[in-house]
């Protein structure tokens, strides 16, 4: 399997926990990578050629056993990494993924093990998204976005989408994780929100509002 596949097979799987769903719609996936509806159908294809997903018309795509066991290992891999580098090296969290991708492909379980173990076992990365067991078991990942609360209702910040645009804005406006955001405003016409966050005002498109996720406080 090359890194491709494999990085398909870890959004999907991504995907399903984020939306609560067994099933994945192919444009879904289309978003997240940014590809054209072709590419993604072709990929699928392919992955289910290698039974590694299993694909019902008009219905959606699933991950077969074989499918959500590399999922969940490139997954913790990929995250635990993401801990060390950030945690131990210095990495901010917007120049983290590149480096936690190309690492994830080229670790033992040996050496994964032992580094989840000096880490303290930890249970989410430095974007907010849970980390599994050995066992594949994890917390639930957070899926309330800031887009669906309502003028009035405040909000903290738990989780935010691994695109390193989005982690570059967010730094830019002094926003991190446990920020509280209180709704003040909200345009939908214009695709805008108004914000309270740690006191101070700020405007924060919808498009980005969707890619923060938290719990009502």
């Amino acid at each position: 399997m090359n890194r491709a596949e494999e990085d398909y097979i870890k959004t999907i799987y991504e995907l399903t926990i984020e939306k609560k769903q067994e099933m994945i719609k192919s444009n879904e996936i289309a978003d997240r990578f940014g590809f054209t509806d072709q590419s993604v159908n072709e990929m699928i294809k392919k992955l289910e050629k290698k039974h590694l997903v299993s694909f019902v018309p008009y219905k959606g795509i699933s991950l077969t056993k074989k499918g959500k066991d590399v999922a969940i290992r490139m997954i913790r891999a990929h995250r635990i990494w993401e801990v060390f580098l950030t945690e131990k090296l210095g990495f901010s969290w917007e120049n983290v993924h590149e480096d936690a991708e190309m690492l994830e492909h080229a670790t033992s379980s040996e050496v994964l093990e032992k580094l989840y173990h000096f880490l303290g076992e930890p249970k989410y990365c430095q974007h907010g998204n849970p980390i599994p067991n050995i066992k594949g078991k994890m917390e639930d990942a957070i899926s309330l976005s800031l887009d669906h609360l309502e003028v009035g209702q405040t909000f903290e910040l738990l989780r935010v989408i691994d695109h390193k645009d989005l982690l570059i804005y967010l730094n830019t406006q002094h926003i991190k994780l446990h920020d509280q955001f209180k709704i003040i405003e909200k345009d939908a016409f214009n695709g805008l929100m108004k914000v309270l966050c740690q006191g101070v005002e700020k405007t924060i498109t919808i498009k980005t509002a969707k890619m923060l996720f938290g719990k009502l406080i």
